[in-house]
């Protein structure tokens, strides 16, 4: 999955942005965002003050499937107090209930939790006094005690002419492998969405991978090197463990790769060359042509069954546990 990384880049990261996955595919695309989905936002008419009294009774609040039935009493009948045991409910469907005091009186305003049409809310009222008839809402049966200050709506946006649609402001799956978050309208216009290859993450972690091989190689030849200077052996010079163990991780770096069918099967064909002092290095140029050619195949020259991460593993893992212990004996 790590040298299988896409990427997904917005040609204007402030209408949008993108993340791709590795079943991603390599293509460009135009994106148009016509709309962004939207909460919906219920607005009381207006009352003297906060403490007001509306009325008692049960107040049926649905949202989408989801409904609450919330009973006002002596005890809660103010603005105050409906708007409390709203937020208080525990089967509250997902509106939030506020209270703005503005010049021309007090409103109680409820908004969905959820963006998206599916998340309309409608609110009727039963017995008690009558009084919540003032905050019902229910437009297929005539209610409108409460105005709609901002419609419940779906985002919508158009990829290359095709309109894909969803519920909140982040589309997924209409582009395999890809998440798109919508942020604002692009206005009528189109702009461009490309899903490539990402090199640079390959570039890194063979990088990291060349870098780590030479601190091992570093590490082993420390511990088995001589000094004819000072005719100072190193503690494991000699040590057949630990030239058994540099052995086969050399030998497992010098082996061509079995299973893929790709233009190259060794390292050396990629770009990452062996020295003569037994370090790594990388031919650059090398590098670039093969990711920009055979990404994929790249990616399984260390992945497969038989890749060199594979391979490496276990060699890599007991130097891992082995060289801890012998450096602390040292």
């Amino acid at each position: 999955e790590k040298f299988l990384t896409r990427q997904a880049i917005s040609a204007n990261e402030d209408m949008f942005s993108a993340v791709a996955g590795t079943s991603a595919l390599h293509a460009r695309y135009e994106l148009e965002i016509v709309q962004l989905a939207q909460s919906q936002k219920l607005t009381s008419g207006a009352f003297t003050d906060s403490d007001a009294v509306v009325g008692t009774g049960s107040l049926v609040i649905d949202v989408g499937t989801a409904s609450a039935t919330i009973d006002i009493t002596t005890e809660n009948n103010t603005l105050s107090g409906i708007r409390d045991a709203i937020n208080a409910s525990i089967d509250n469907p997902g509106v939030s209930a506020t209270i703005v005091n503005a010049d021309s009186g007090s409103y109680l305003i409820l908004t969905a939790d959820k963006t998206g049409e599916a998340n309309a809310v409608t609110v009727t009222q039963s017995g008690g006094d009558g009084g919540l008839s003032a905050l019902e809402y229910d437009p297929g049966n005539g209610l409108n005690s409460l105005t709609e200050s901002i419609a419940a709506q779906d985002a919508l946006a158009r990829i290359d002419g095709l309109d894909v649609a969803s519920s909140t402001n982040t589309i997924e799956g209409a582009i395999q492998g890809v998440s798109i978050d919508l942020f604002a309208s692009t206005q009528g216009a189109s702009e461009k969405l490309t899903v490539e290859n990402d090199e640079s993450a390959a570039r890194s972690l063979v990088e990291d991978f060349v870098a780590s091989y030479n601190a091992l190689v570093s590490t082993l030849d420390s511990l088995t090197d001589y000094d004819q200077e000072s005719e100072t052996a190193a503690p494991l010079l000699g040590d057949s463990t630990v030239r058994g163990i540099r052995d086969q991780i050399r030998r497992e770096l010098s082996t061509a790769v079995s299973d893929i069918n790709a233009p190259f099967a060794t390292l050396a064909e990629v770009g990452i060359e062996t020295q003569l002092d037994g370090s790594m290095s990388v031919d650059d140029s090398r590098l670039s042509e093969v990711l920009g050619e055979d990404f994929v195949k790249f990616g399984q020259l260390f992945s497969t069954t038989d890749g060199f991460a594979v391979r490496l593993y276990d060699p890599v893992s007991y130097t891992h546990l082995t060289l801890p212990t012998i450096q602390h004996w040292c």
